[in-house]
């Protein structure tokens, strides 16, 4: 393995590794925002103007759709929880702005 060939794998897998890694944070805090719960509006309000939100959100779209899945529909499906909070990327997107202004 030549020097370049190891910076390419240390490049494309820490990207990797950081996509999962801060996705899988943003995910959780969009979840726990649709929620309402004050801590998630409190994260918000320190990190984040509406811009640099809907950036993120976009990015980590796939990210909140599969926790989403495996936070809120797994738990229905096998009986641990009742409901699931039905998601909406315009839910999110309303609290984030009310949060934010």
């Amino acid at each position: 393995m030549s020097e370049w060939e190891f910076w390419e794998y240390v490049i494309v897998i820490g990207s990797i590794l950081t996509y999962l890694c801060w996705g899988f944070v943003f995910a959780i805090q969009g979840l726990l925002l649709l929620h309402g719960r004050p801590e998630a509006v409190e994260w918000l309000r320190r990190r984040y103007k509406m811009k640099s939100f809907m950036r993120e959100l976009y990015v980590f779209m796939p990210m909140l759709w599969i926790f989403h899945f495996l936070l809120e529909v797994i738990p229905k499906l096998i009986g641990l929880d009742d409901a699931v909070i039905r998601f909406s990327i315009a839910d999110l997107i309303e609290r984030a702005r009310e949060a934010l202004t």
